[in-house]
């Protein structure tokens, strides 16, 4: 189904499945002054956009029949609407969905949950940045139209007789050739690889869709010589409109291109190594600033002082200096990123941005490495020469905004590492410094807590709001340090994530709390984590471990997040019935973080769905939270899917939830989560509570 309003002013299209999200949309846009198209699925939304020709497009990303990034794609392709801004409408921490989007070609994003507040501003700047786009696109036109360039050799092409006259001068240019030739005989002087372009060139000018009036090629002379040629051209037109002659001139510009290139490699590289100079450092070094400050992503300035040099001079002289920096330059650049840039600035002093990191500890580990590379001996004349690492390290927003300032606080940890003992690195604050090294001690004292039996669990109750009674809880992860004392899962589980033995962990906290409940007569949750869920097997795997550990397969509840989906959504599915089909129940885990979008529940074998505490929180006050969990309980009841609410913390949230048919609640108003001895004592008093 297609609705469609005619207005007379600026109109938006929004394709989305699902209707109250069509709804909302269009509530927020007709609100802020706009008309409203519709469309309920990708290939709709195309139909729709090449026949109405809206000013800008609101896409969901997962929709039937077409998805939204095909649908942008689509969109793209036609001539008539390539131009229209598409606004993706995807999950807010979902960054793979925003590459892809940006990739189908979409003007921008908004993130879900959706912020109806600035959404009528993201769409009023879209249409703004296009209006300016067109304004652009008009005057370069203008501007192409109106250049006029005739010198040096003169030409003419007689496209009826298909021949073309030579000035005197471009004859010589071509190694004496005839004053006239054919087309096919003058194409026969290009080189092959430069065909396509001349002949795209000359199609768009019969066209008269030529961007510019000029082209630049290689012609080959004879004994193989190859000069560039700058050839600019024009059109002439006969009483009918038709172009019958083409003319204009052609330049010799082989010594200026290749002066130009002489003169940019040594205007930007240093001749020594090979490395980007000063100059080309610091725009690479704005870009990485640049491409930080629109992903949200921080970037490092890297100063490397390199000790010892004076006496490799003195002992092997100044080409043997040069030979030790090239083999210096070539190691760090092996353990440095593709997007990232190392420079030579001067002497034995190297500068590095490393482009696209999340923190201090993503820098620190390259940082470890670049170090661990310096450290090597180096072979000259058979003779083995080892040199030291001063380096100083400055975060981008952390300390400073412009290159110079983070190379000034990159030369002033430099300068700390020297008072400290000459060698090794420091970040520019002492306390970031202290923060990273706290990181990498923590990093190493998980790769040894499951084997010293340091992870514990505590179980959070949940109550069966029909029964009033306690049925089940959830099973989280706590790390009991030695020395740090109880570490909660914000201080560790990322870690785990990527280091990876989230997978190893993962197992053991299903293993363990299965072990643990298997005497009370409950069911326990225990969160999937993403490494876990795509790791091969894993429904033989969990169903081998309840059979070891005789725990009834229906007692074991696994939560999953969305996200899971988004990757490979056929694997997952499959995944998932396969631990359906052996009786185990799994749960969406933080509804209403993600996408939130309940079209995948018909999809997907899942038995519960876990309403994330935000919406929880002010329910008892908040009408557009009371109307989402109220549609999300019916619509999930409708499916045959029991809903869980996490985070009640007050009895009138309870009840609430209680009175809209919700399932099950969870939260500090029933109890904190729980060591297994006083859960059992929890237990035996909050019996008759609710």
């Amino acid at each position: 189904m297609i609705e469609e309003i005619k207005m007379d002013y600026e109109r938006i299209l929004i394709v989305d499945d699902e209707e109250i999200t069509r709804m909302m949309l269009r509530r927020v846009l007709e609100e802020a002054g706009y008309a409203v198209l519709e469309a309920v699925n990708g290939l709709d939304g195309v139909e729709v956009c090449l026949r109405e020709r809206p000013n800008a497009v609101l896409l969901d990303v997962r929709m039937p029949v077409m998805n939204g990034f095909d649908a942008c794609r689509a969109i793209r392709q036609e001539p008539a609407i390539c131009f229209t801004p598409v606004l993706i409408l995807t999950a807010l921490d979902d960054v793979v969905a925003v590459q892809l989007a940006f990739e189908a070609g979409a003007t921008d994003f908004v993130t879900k949950p959706i912020n109806w507040a600035l959404l009528a501003q993201r769409v009023r700047y879209a249409l703004r940045a296009r209006r300016i786009e067109l304004q652009l696109r008009e005057s370069e036109t203008r501007l192409a139209r109106a250049q006029r360039i005739a010198r040096l050799g003169y030409w003419r092409y007689e496209m009826d007789a298909d021949w073309i006259n030579l000035s005197e001068e471009l004859r010589q240019l071509l190694g004496g050739a005839a004053r006239g030739m054919t087309g096919r005989e003058l194409l026969r002087h290009v080189a092959r690889d430069d065909w396509p372009r001349v002949n795209r060139f000359i199609r768009d000018l019969l066209r008269d869709r030529a961007a510019e009036n000029e082209v630049e090629c290689r012609v080959v002379l004879g004994e193989g010589q190859i000069r560039s040629l700058l050839v600019s051209a024009d059109a002439a037109r006969d009483e009918r409109g038709q172009v019958n002659t083409l003319f204009g001139v052609a330049q010799d510009v082989t010594e200026r291109r290749d002066a130009e290139a002489r003169l940019s490699y040594f205007a930007h590289f240093d001749p020594v190594t090979g490395l980007p100079n000063r100059v080309l450092f610091r725009d690479r070094a704005a870009q990485a600033i640049a491409a930080a400050r629109r992903k949200g992503n921080r970037c490092a300035m890297v100063k490397i002082a390199i000790h010892q040099f004076q006496k490799v001079s003195a002992a092997f002289g100044i080409a043997a200096v040069d030979q030790a920096l090239l083999r210096l330059a070539d190691r760090f650049q092996s353990v440095l990123g593709a997007c990232d840039t190392l420079s030579r600035f001067e002497g034995a002093d190297f500068v590095a941005i490393l482009a696209d990191i999340h923190d201090a500890h993503e820098a620190a580990l390259i940082v470890q490495r670049v170090a661990h590379a310096g450290e090597e001996p180096i072979r000259l004349d058979g003779r083995e020469l080892r040199v030291a690492t001063t380096i100083g390290i400055a975060l981008y927003p952390d300390d400073g905004a412009d290159i110079d300032r983070l190379l000034h606080h990159a030369s002033s940890a430099q300068t700390r590492v020297r008072e400290l003992g000459g060698t090794g690195y420091q970040f520019h604050t002492a306390d970031l410094h202290q923060q990273t090294m706290a990181r990498l001690s923590r990093e190493a004292a998980l790769y040894q807590a499951l084997e010293r039996d340091e992870f514990v669990l505590h179980f959070q109750p949940q109550l069966d709001l029909r029964r009033r009674r306690i049925t089940g809880v959830e099973a989280l992860l706590r790390w009991r340090h030695p020395e740090w004392g109880l570490q909660m899962p914000d201080q560790f589980i990322d870690i785990l994530e990527e280091t990876g033995l989230i997978v190893e962990v993962g197992d053991w906290v299903i293993r363990q709390a299965c072990q643990e409940i298997r005497a009370l007569p409950l069911t326990v949750s225990v969160n999937l984590s993403p490494r876990q869920f795509r790791r091969p097997g894993l429904a033989r795997r969990i169903l081998a471990l309840l059979d070891d550990l005789a725990f009834p397969v229906e007692r074991l509840d696994l939560e999953i997040t969305e996200q899971l989906f988004l990757r490979d959504e056929q694997e997952a599915i499959a995944t998932l019935q396969a631990l359906r089909d052996g009786g185990v129940r799994v749960s969406i885990d933080d509804y209403g973080t993600g996408y939130s979008s309940l079209g995948y529940l018909k999809r997907l074998p899942v038995s519960l769905l876990k309403i994330d505490k935000s919406f929880i929180k002010t329910l008892a006050e908040d009408r557009a939270d009371q109307a989402i969990v109220r549609s999300t309980i019916e619509l999930c009841h409708a499916l045959n899917v029991s809903v869980v609410a996490e985070g009640v913390e007050d009895r009138r949230a309870l009840d609430a939830l209680a009175a809209m048919g919700c399932d099950v609640a969870q939260g500090y108003y029933l109890s904190r989560p729980l060591p297994m001895d006083r859960l059992i004592g929890w237990l035996e008093e909050a019996s008759s509570a609710f």
